[in-house]
């Protein structure tokens, strides 16, 4: 009687409504003007920072590496506690932001959001000409049911703007992937492709023989991760492909916006567009 009442509609409703009025309560305690959310704008003291969850599992599993070696992760400045987005989704949204403003206004875009989070959309929400499609191989809550691989809904250079964040790394034939990706944007299109990176690892450790979730976690740094990325790489895989990479960091964004941010200094976004060679 118990399951069958919290598989219903009431009871669902009621914990969306308690957890958005616990959100509304706990932001009070973070609202300022150090920092400012590119995605929804709000100023904030702080960001919410890491506690427990996926550092501790990793360190639980005995990752090779410690949380602290990823390229963008910080885990001071993990969410925001108005729209939760994360600080990857933060750096996408200065970028987004910057290219936005170079649109016609008059036409429409579509964007392509695989695997989506939950802050961006609410950043699309202020940009009309934004066309956004949100896709997924097995979530039920998107726009488009697709596996990455074979994405033949979608026409050739058909796709303005696409986003894949910490995707690839689940996916078995990632070069598949890569190759679709580069079909479906438009010559004229950017995507931004990120994965989970360490700092001064280059080349990518990926072993079948490496098949059980602990060894996953351990090696992958979670247990349905099938390869940990090196970042030269990961660039070579993404030209292989035919994109062209550009890698933008501090230098592109500057030290004050990553600070307003919440974004760590050694974090890089991975840009990608259709090789006109």
């Amino acid at each position: 009687m118990l399951a069958k009442f919290k598989s219903g509609v009431a009871y669902k409703t009621f914990r969306r409504w308690n957890k958005s009025l616990r959100r509304r309560f706990d932001l009070l305690s973070y609202l300022g003007r150090a920092c400012r959310c590119p995605v929804c704008l709000t100023g904030l003291r702080a960001f919410k920072p890491a506690r427990g969850g996926f550092p501790d599992e990793l360190a639980r599993h005995g990752f090779v590496h410690p949380a602290s070696a990823f390229e963008t992760f910080n885990l001071e400045a993990v969410s925001c506690p108005a729209c939760d987005a994360t600080d990857r989704e933060r750096l996408t949204a200065l970028y987004l932001v910057e290219m936005f403003r170079t649109f016609d206004p008059r036409r429409r875009y579509r964007l392509i959001e695989f695997a989506p989070g939950a802050g961006l959309p609410v950043l699309f929400r202020r940009y009309p000409f934004v066309g956004y499609r949100s896709a997924d191989l097995y979530r039920a809550d998107v726009d488009d049911r697709v596996d990455i691989t074979d994405m033949r809904i979608y026409a050739d250079q058909s796709v303005d703007v696409l986003l894949c964040s910490h995707v690839l790394e689940h996916v078995p034939e990632d070069r598949k992937a890569m190759s679709e990706l580069h079909r479906i944007l438009k010559s004229s299109g950017f995507g931004i492709v990120l994965v989970p990176l360490v700092t001064g690892v280059d080349e990518t450790h990926e072993d079948p023989a490496i098949d059980t979730p602990a060894l996953r976690w351990k090696h992958y740094g979670l247990d349905d991760h099938v390869r940990q990325y090196g970042r030269r790489d990961f660039v070579d895989r993404l030209t292989g492909a035919g994109f062209t990479v550009d890698q933008l960091g501090i230098d592109h964004f500057g030290a004050a916006a990553f600070r307003e941010a919440g974004i760590t200094e050694k974090s890089v976004l991975y840009v990608v567009r259709r090789s006109t060679g």
